[in-house]
């Protein structure tokens, strides 16, 4: 590894997805560290899709959102020493690795090339692939053997979150961020009873993200909490000073704006 990196590296299908981005960078900036996106990640990203769609209007909002200042993101560009180092990561993976891959694909395979490069600059990968896409233990095998280092260099988001996040305070601050991430305006009212519906679709959400386990630990944590109503006044404050959750709204009305200018611009022809 070429230096170490502050705060882990995130693949794109946890960036591309609103859920577990706002979830990814609430708790990044906690951690008083910004969200790290690598020179692979940006490129799937933005990778421009053939036609005009809703796709195109994403990719055109990170690029915009790249432009802006006060962001919560460090676009990382890699040295390159880092550079060499990521491609003899990528050289000593075996097919075991990526099991729905060819061996002959891993040099090319974006998923191979996003933990190279997290290893090259000192990051822990946290990715979303399962099992089939991925295979952990077989990736941190070979980098445990290749730098003889028994850690672990990739794992689950669903992990990370929940090993960051392991019990008591820490558990309730983990309750908090979620919350946070679907708070409704400071200056509203954020009753239990509505708060509860509002959790349940953000648990499905996470569901759907492959964060089955950090789901299951928020719902515990909901009902073991001793004070739900200062734990939604927290998520409130956090989400009122959040400089990433302002940016995913940011997000939000810009791609609102684009539609409406779209639609406008069709009417007039």
């Amino acid at each position: 590894m070429i230096g170490e990196q502050e705060g882990p590296a995130f693949d794109s299908n946890t960036l591309s997805t609103p859920t577990p981005r706002k979830i990814v960078c609430c708790w990044m900036e906690q951690a008083g560290l910004p969200t790290l996106i690598l020179p692979e990640v940006w490129e799937e990203l933005t990778r421009q899709p053939p036609s005009v769609s809703s796709r195109a209007a994403i990719v055109e909002s990170w690029r915009h959102i790249k432009a802006t200042s006060d962001v919560p993101f460090l676009w990382y560009e890699l040295e390159d020493e880092q550079r060499e180092a990521a491609g003899e990561v990528l050289a000593s993976f075996t097919q075991a690795c990526f099991p729905s891959a060819s061996a002959a694909q891993i040099p090319t395979l974006s998923d191979a090339i996003i933990i190279a490069e997290a290893v090259a600059v000192g990051a822990e990968a946290l990715v979303t692939g399962d099992i089939n896409t991925i295979d952990h233990y077989e990736v941190n095998g070979v980098l445990c053997k290749v730098f003889g280092s028994n850690r672990e260099f990739v794992t689950t988001l669903d992990h990370g979150l929940c090993r960051a996040h392991p019990c008591a305070d820490a558990a309730e601050s983990l309750l908090v961020l979620a919350l946070s991430t679907i708070a409704p305006p400071s200056n509203s009212e954020w009753q239990v009873e509505d708060a509860y519906d509002d959790f349940q679709r953000l648990r499905k959400a996470l569901v759907g993200s492959n964060l089955t386990m950090t789901s299951g630990r928020l719902e515990t944590r909901w009902h073991q909490s001793r004070d739900l109503e200062n734990v939604l006044e927290q998520a409130q404050a956090v989400a009122r000073r959040s400089q990433a959750l302002e940016v995913e709204r940011r997000r939000a009305q810009w791609l609102r704006d684009r539609q409406r200018s779209l639609a406008n611009r069709g009417l007039s022809r």
